[in-house]
């Protein structure tokens, strides 16, 4: 069995390759986490993974698993112009984010042959457009919720990064600091992401499935979406499952290793 390792800017997310695909995570304190998490697994037959935090971290990440299973390298899966069924137009490859690649990756083999807008709602939020042919046509970053929050509290200071939340306000006029915060973030995540999918649209023609995924993807509703005739999914575990199927294919040769 494989181990995959999914690391972002603000967790790590891990799951054996088995048969009930467990997805666990690790934030703060998470070399303790791993450890202790990682104490009962067999020795994997091997170990990869997809990372867009820094080296620091990825080299910590790399002592744990060396602590752990001193036999095993650590392999590290990166985004290539062409790639399990997925081409980018990145005069760098390398420099696209390996987790947008995955989630574009594991969207498609779920839709194959369907024009895709995939949603990822996490420490930035990305809005990508892939085609019926599984050329990438183009995306967008923007802040996410917590970037939102912390800006905002940085530069204001009447305003504690304790009221920074997204968690008890709709997009709607309030009547209070904390929830009249919460409310402009979430109204900003909606509005840019709604404004990015009809970007996209564009781009793909005016049709396309959405697949939204990421740890804030909550903040997003699908019925925007759907009010407009488009089929809108929720993937709680998109861009693990696209690791995953990049580690295969790194596995058989059909896609690269650096």
């Amino acid at each position: 069995m494989k181990l995959i390792l999914d690391i972002g800017n603000t967790r790590i997310k891990w799951r054996m390759a088995d048969a009930e695909g467990r997805v666990a995570q690790a934030q703060e304190g998470w070399e303790a986490q791993l450890a202790e998490a990682w104490q009962g697994l067999a020795a994997p037959s091997a170990v990869f993974a997809g990372s867009v935090a820094s080296e620091n971290v990825n080299q910590r990440v790399a002592d744990c698993v060396g602590q752990r299973w001193p036999q095993q390298a650590l392999l590290w899966l990166r985004s290539h112009a062409s790639c399990c069924g997925v081409q980018i137009q990145y005069a760098e490859p390398e420099r696209f984010g390996v987790d947008r690649f995955a989630a574009l990756v594991a969207a498609r083999m779920e839709f194959m042959n369907q024009p895709l807008i995939v949603v990822d709602a996490g420490t930035a939020i990305t809005v990508d457009a892939l085609d019926a042919g599984g050329l990438h046509q183009g995306g967008l970053i923007m802040p996410g919720v917590r970037l939102l929050g912390a800006s905002l509290a940085n530069a204001a200071s009447q305003i504690p990064k304790s009221e920074v939340t997204v968690d008890d306000a709709m997009c709607a006029p309030q009547h209070e600091t904390r929830l009249a915060v919460s409310a402009g973030i979430r109204c900003m995540v909606q509005g840019g992401v709604e404004h990015a999918v009809e970007q996209a649209l564009g781009v793909l023609g005016g049709a396309a499935s959405i697949v939204v995924t990421g740890g804030d993807q909550a903040v997003l509703g699908l019925e925007v979406f759907e009010s407009r005739g488009l089929s809108a999914y929720r993937r709680e575990a998109l861009v693990m499952d696209g690791l995953e199927r990049m580690s295969n294919e790194m596995s058989d040769g059909s896609c690269p290793r650096h």
